[in-house]
């Protein structure tokens, strides 16, 4: 399998996976909360659920700019402008969580907490892992390595597309398809799916 094809099976499992977490995961934790979840647990799930659909759409996109040719730019625009109110709905998912560690009553219980828990801890990862520093190592030997020799998180792909679309001399041109390939080429050619 060529570079150009490992990494077209790559991203399409990437938001593919996305899409059915957002409803895999959040039905996992209701269930064994015994759907007993109350107003704590809301923002926290809305905050999850939120960023896997942003980045079901972001993978699915970076597929097709890849795959076809197309413009990233119509779907970045939205996900970059959504960074704000993300962060914003990222810190009331954790304070809703914490709320209802620090004042219990205010939960329907020990599920409640812990759903509201889990899905704040995954939103604030799914944000920094979106909007900043690339946190997902597991599928990537190369990436996991870098990790372990402590060179650091790098700057994620969704963070790289967004801040090359704001730049004033690429305002009006598509987005290279040419970023993607350099970064997750090199990863390819060492661990093809």
């Amino acid at each position: 399998m060529n570079t150009r094809s490992a990494l077209k099976a790559r991203l399409s499992g990437y938001w593919k996976m996305e899409g059915i977490n957002m409803i895999l995961v959040p039905a996992v934790m209701l269930w064994l909360a015994d759907w007993n979840v109350g107003w704590v647990s809301v923002l926290p799930l809305l905050c999850m659920i939120s960023l896997l659909g942003i980045g079901t759409l972001y993978w699915r996109a970076k597929f097709h700019q890849l795959d076809s040719g197309r413009d990233l730019r119509p779907t970045l625009r939205p996900i970059a402008l959504l960074q704000l109110p993300m962060l914003l709905l990222t810190i009331a998912a954790v304070v809703s969580s914490a709320l209802a560690w620090l004042q219990p009553e205010l939960s329907r219980g020990l599920g409640d907490r812990w759903v509201a828990t889990v899905a704040a801890l995954l939103g604030l990862l799914e944000y920094v892992n979106y909007y900043h520093r690339q946190l997902q190592h597991f599928d990537n030997w190369d990436d996991f390595n870098r990790l372990r020799q402590g060179r650091g998180f790098r700057i994620s792909q969704m963070a790289r597309d967004i801040q090359a679309m704001r730049k004033p001399s690429n305002a009006s041109e598509p987005i290279p398809a040419g970023g993607l390939s350099a970064a997750l080429a090199r990863d390819c050619e060492c661990n093809p799916p």
